[in-house]
């Protein structure tokens, strides 16, 4: 195991492995899924997981004891791993929609489950919609600008238009962040 120089998803598949040898299945969620699919555009220095078959936090540290992460606060780090671990969710959602498909990445070290690109998206842009969070939308929009070209628009805009907009501030803000979204994926043909 090699933590040092490892990227964030070399170091989420070795702990993905760990879990799931303890029976937790795990998913790259958040920010990590978009640094997952764009290290260039957004470095996210935690791995946000989240257990597609739940599990407890005791559970979640044992596994990882063996790997040498131990609990720090809320996170989980290693005395030679640039990324602390963190276990943001007994299940996955976005917005308030769970999540049950997601991409497969391999690695030197195994496979990593991840959110698909759309659903990482969706992600930051409900950070946007909910927050105002607008250091999220420019994520989102470098991400997509940075991807445009192995992105089919159709499958953001369905993934980003399920998200909740029921409060009239947060309709507003999808209709900035879709015209956002929109002219990144253009510029970048």
């Amino acid at each position: 195991m090699t933590f040092k120089r490892g990227t964030l998803l070399e170091v989420a598949a070795q702990a993905s492995a760990a879990l799931q040898r303890a029976g937790i299945t795990v998913a790259v969620v958040g920010g990590s899924a978009i640094t997952s699919y764009v290290p260039e555009v957004y470095t996210s220095r935690d791995i946000d997981f989240a257990a597609i078959n739940g599990t407890s936090r005791r559970a979640f540290t044992q596994a990882l004891a063996p790997l040498g992460f131990r609990p720090h606060g809320r996170d989980y780090v290693h005395p030679n791993s640039t990324f602390t671990l963190d276990l943001v969710a007994d299940t996955p959602y976005v917005d308030q929609r769970p999540i049950t498909q997601f991409e497969t990445i391999k690695t030197r070290y195994g496979p990593v489950r991840v959110y698909s690109f759309e659903d990482a998206i969706a992600d930051r842009i409900a950070a946007f919609l909910h927050w105002g969070d607008s250091q999220s939308l420019d994520v989102a929009e470098q991400a997509l600008k940075a991807r445009a070209v192995l992105t089919n628009w159709r499958r953001i805009s369905v993934a980003v238009r399920k998200l909740d907009t029921s409060d009239q501030q947060a309709a507003r803000r999808l209709g900035i962040a879709l015209k956002r979204l929109r002219k990144a994926y253009t510029k970048a043909d």
